[in-house]
């Protein structure tokens, strides 16, 4: 395993060993020979690499990530076009020829072909920007905007600082890809939040809640979730809970897993719904579209703004198994037993088939990949699960509120966001959850399992941080709408703005918070972001993506 001891950033900074330690942190650096300032490429991806170290209280826990993985990373990444259409049917990007066009003056820029000069960087930096403004305006191209950074970053990585020159070049390239996003993302109108439970999810409703978005309903037992697309999670292995179930019980929700298929809703019936009721974000708790037979089948819906929050594995799990262990005893009061004989390993896996054995991979994949027995799920699936992750137009992290904070701002266009991720649960119930937890041991032996998740979430993290760059560049050229970090009223850390959230915190789970700005904040509210520009008083403009 690799050493878990500090946050993601500044565990990379063997990377600045080799090769960033001549950059300076200024964010603005000295004019070109035009006489106008520049954003600084060089001192943005150093911030990137070294500062961006905020911590919660969680942050001690996630893995390091070596110099090694960020090439191999970088690696990968040039090879996802060809693999892309080997195993998924729909990865839209793919489809147009301007995609290959940049895919291979990336792979120009990286070195592949052989050594550019500065002259030639400067000058193919700047063809590049000119073929992404060229783009079609109804996709974000999340898979191109990472492999253009990873070449970026392997040049930079390589060769050495750019010149002036060439870091302006770069930096109107990354903000040609800010503004494709930023208009990308008006066109498609709705927010599709993908919800890894026990990842930040209830957060991530609530936010959108204080950025004037809309849904069917922001009520804890809804969490943005929409009825009829029956995107519910399957946990709890619904044989085994009514075989342990006392006579006369009734079967709660969650025990779920194995019970039923998802009802399919395409993306097209999907996007009618949300447009028609004026709702502009959705939730996802269980895995993505299609796929119910095989995993070629599995995709997101490339009509909507596709935002995916990822959480150290190792500790969505322990929260995971905590909540169940909470639900269970709320349920079920002095009953609750029945249903543990043993809260070890064994036990936890048998209940949470899909959620104690790379729940990430399992949900990326669809319901054919979901529902496999564990021995099954290989290398094969981990590749798969890779290519799923780059296709989602947002990636979030939750031990870095610091990186996120852009992200709200720059990819969402959110103008309000927590300093510091609080949970929506009372210690009352932590302290119920963490006595189902299995023992030092058992512990041990449920990580192991879930091995492949660990290595989905180091790929996931570095492709979040190639993202931050692009928009960090585009927040210091002046592009950004304006952020205020707030706080929970009462609750502890906080962010830096003027706000705070009334309210308080569930004390069983599935209560409501109703989360609310108090009527004197000086805070203003947005409109839900850059998915709001679609706003007209047709329900389905006739240019709208679906």
């Amino acid at each position: 395993m690799w050493p878990r001891s500090c946050s993601f950033q500044l565990l990379i900074a063997g990377i600045v060993a080799y090769s960033l330690v001549n950059c300076s942190y200024a964010t603005t650096a000295a004019p070109t020979g035009s006489g106008r300032a520049v954003v600084d490429f060089d001192a943005i991806l150093l911030r990137r690499l070294m500062l961006n170290n905020s911590a919660t209280s969680n942050a001690t826990d996630v893995a390091a990530v070596s110099v090694q993985q960020v090439m191999e990373t970088i690696s990968y990444l040039f090879t996802a076009p060809r693999t892309l259409n080997e195993t998924f049917d729909k990865a839209p990007e793919l489809n147009y020829e301007a995609f290959w066009d940049v895919v291979d003056g990336a792979e120009a820029l990286s070195g592949m072909k052989g050594m550019l000069a500065e002259s030639e960087v400067v000058a193919l930096l700047d063809s590049m920007a000119t073929r992404v403004a060229q783009l079609p305006t109804h996709l974000c191209w999340p898979v191109l905007r990472r492999i253009v950074l990873a070449a970026l970053m392997q040049r930079r990585l390589q060769h050495g600082p750019f010149s002036l020159d060439a870091a302006a070049a770069a930096a109107r390239l990354c903000v040609r890809f800010f503004l494709l996003h930023r208009t990308a993302a008006g066109r498609k109108g709705v927010i599709d939040f993908f919800h890894i439970s026990k990842a930040g999810g209830t957060t991530f409703c609530q936010l959108a809640k204080l950025n004037g978005c809309r849904t069917q309903s922001f009520a804890a037992r809804r969490n943005c979730l929409i009825r009829e697309f029956d995107d519910v999670p399957r946990w709890v292995n619904h044989t085994l809970h009514v075989s342990l179930a006392p006579r006369g019980l009734r079967t709660p929700w969650f025990a779920n897993w194995g019970s039923k298929q998802r009802n399919s809703v395409s993306c097209h019936i999907r996007k009618r719904f949300m447009m028609r009721r004026r709702f502009n974000i959705l939730a996802n708790e269980f895995t993505v579209y299609g796929a119910q037979r095989i995993p070629r089948n599995a995709h997101v819906c490339p009509g909507h703004l596709n935002v995916l929050q990822l959480r150290h594995p190792h500790l969505r799990l322990r929260s995971h198994l905590m909540w169940v262990w909470a639900l269970y005893d709320h349920h079920f009061k002095e009953q609750a037993a029945e249903f543990f004989p043993t809260h070890g390993s064994a036990h936890w896996r048998a209940l949470l088939p899909a959620a104690t054995d790379n729940y990430y991979i399992r949900s990326l994949l669809g319901e054919s990949v979901y529902f496999l027995p564990s021995e099954n799920l290989n290398l094969t699936h981990l590749t798969a699960a890779r290519l799923a992750i780059m296709q989602f137009d947002v990636l979030l992290l939750l031990e870095q509120p610091a990186m996120n904070e852009v992200l709200y701002e720059m990819a969402i266009g959110w103008g309000l966001g927590f300093g510091a991720v609080h949970a929506r649960t009372s210690s009352q119930v932590h302290e119920v959850g963490r006595q189902g937890l299995p023992d030092s041991d058992d512990w041990k032996q449920l990580l192991k399992h879930n091995e492949l998740d660990m290595d989905l979430y180091r790929f996931g993290s570095l492709l979040a941080l190639l993202d931050v760059i692009v928009f960090d560049i585009a927040r210091e050229a002046g592009l950004g709408s304006g952020y205020s970090a707030i706080s929970a009223e009462g609750g502890e850390g906080g962010g830096t703005g003027n706000a705070a959230v009334a309210g308080s915190r569930a004390v069983h789970p599935g209560d409501d918070e109703q989360w609310e700005l108090p009527g004197n904040s000086t805070t203003q509210r947005s409109m839900c972001g850059f998915v709001s520009a679609n706003e007209a008083d047709d329900a389905l403009p006739a240019w709208l993506v679906v």
